[in-house]
């Protein structure tokens, strides 16, 4: 099965995934990572050379090529911006629904995210938020220790294995 962890910038979706797959004894895949590699670039570097369109067509195509098996798979924050995306996603969408306070606090020591130079955290809530709701098909908070996070995901996952 695959798991795609989704969620804004800064809410956890690559710490949570890292967790989850070695709870479930999944392989943990990061989408940005794989970009990276395929394009030989850091994803701020394609956003300022390329720009977001040419990013996001990578990141489909990223998507299109994610191997089979038993995966845990961070994506990017704006991966909901292109509605395609969603038929890609062939599992289960976990959308980390994170307080903007948090999020800021997780950023302020953490590199500056490509969008977050032109737009608000506030701003690309409001762009991405119903959309993040319309691709999940579970919403967990990521608003407390990691444990606890990853601990509701897997109560989730075996009450979903029992019915």
């Amino acid at each position: 099965m695959k798991i795609y962890i989704i969620g804004m910038p800064g809410s956890g979706k690559t710490t949570i995934a890292k967790y989850l797959a070695k709870e479930l004894n999944y392989t943990y895949y990061d989408l940005d990572a794989m970009i990276e590699k395929e394009a030989l670039l850091f994803i701020e570097d394609i956003f300022e050379k390329y720009g977001e369109e040419t990013f996001r067509r990578l990141e489909t195509e990223a998507l299109e090529h994610i191997p089979q098996g038993d995966l845990v798979i961070a994506c990017g924050g704006g991966i909901v911006t292109n509605k395609q995306n969603k038929t890609l996603m062939d599992g289960l969408k976990i959308y980390l629904d994170t307080d903007l306070d948090v999020i800021k606090k997780r950023l302020s020591n953490d590199y500056q995210r490509p969008l977050l130079k032109k737009k608000t955290l506030e701003q690309l809530f409001d762009e991405r938020y119903l959309k993040y709701q319309d691709f999940a098909d579970v919403v967990v908070s990521n608003n407390v220790e990691i444990d606890t996070t990853v601990k509701v995901i897997m109560n989730y996952l075996s009450s979903e294995v029992m019915s």
